[in-house]
């Protein structure tokens, strides 16, 4: 079952009214674009990454090769997470030459299905802006981080180049850190593989009491009696009313993951009567 909350935003009209406007908060869940080709994939991890000491001071090297880490831990986390996915890990591998003979060399001796390769990194810590406080100035930073892995074949022949970028926002009165921003660019470098979530805010209409009282089982994530409330109200012969229970029955069918029936109440609500929410809610559920 989804979680709810509620969010009121009140909009005052003179002194003695108001209207709330009240918002499901609905998360989409989606599974990943791209699938590994076997039920059970084994994939190595190898760490290929090198800095440049005569061009980078020791002490950056250290915080880059930790960060390095970081993005490869975090790597290794999310795709563990994925059914059947078992993962080896290589993490001080950087002589590895990766061709087309040593892919394949090294997935025979680890069992390997894939062979994913940490081939560069990098973050530094970026000016975003300067504010001013009277007198004072006030910095604004973030940690920006890029990663590059490549995922061989067993076979060594074939290879996806994967790129992931990020940025995290830093608070300068405590320093900063790019392991954060060097996981989150991990992620982003194989999100095509990874399922994920996305919230979406979507308005309620709740100006009839039988709209308000779906409202309140809709938050409550009680769906089956919102439906009994919502279901004679399209029925009905009150065009406006019948748009805007169309509407609220089709965020209950987005929550339940039913996109294509949510896409079906959508677009019945601008039939009995056109209106902006369900014009919004059509467009961003043709995108999900």
């Amino acid at each position: 079952m989804k979680l709810f909350k509620l969010i009121c935003i009140l909009f005052i009209v003179g002194l003695t009214s108001c209207n709330v406007v009240q918002y499901a908060t609905v998360p989409v869940d989606y599974a990943p674009k791209l699938v590994f080709k076997t039920d059970t994939a084994r994939i190595l991890v190898v760490n290929r990454v090198t800095f440049d000491s005569t061009r980078i001071n020791k002490r950056k090297i250290m915080a880059l090769k930790a960060a390095a880490y970081s993005a490869i831990t975090g790597a290794e986390k999310e795709l563990k997470l994925l059914p059947g996915v078992k993962i080896s890990s290589l993490v001080d591998s950087v002589s590895f030459s990766a061709n087309k003979d040593s892919v394949k060399h090294l997935a025979a001796k680890y069992k390997a299905n894939y062979v994913l390769t940490l081939d560069s990194f990098n973050a530094g810590l970026v000016l975003d802006n300067v504010q001013y406080d009277g007198n004072a100035q006030i910095a604004y930073y973030s940690t920006k981080a890029s990663v590059a892995f490549t995922l061989h074949e067993s076979n060594g022949i074939f290879f996806k180049k994967l790129k992931g970028l990020a940025t995290e926002p830093q608070d300068g009165r405590f320093g900063y850190s790019i392991d954060g921003a060097a996981r989150n660019a991990a992620l982003d470098a194989l999100k095509d593989y990874l399922p994920y979530t996305i919230t979406n805010y979507r308005p309620l209409y709740n100006q009839s009491d039988p709209l308000a009282l779906s409202v309140r089982q809709i938050l409550a994530g009680r769906f089956d009696i919102a439906f009994k409330i919502l279901n004679p109200i399209i029925d009905g012969p009150d065009p406006k009313q019948a748009s805007r229970a169309a509407y609220n029955l089709a965020v209950v069918y987005e929550a339940q993951g039913d996109i294509d029936e949510a896409l079906e109440l959508a677009k019945l609500s601008n039939q009995k009567q056109q209106n902006d929410y369900a014009t919004t809610l059509i467009a961003a559920l043709i995108k999900e």
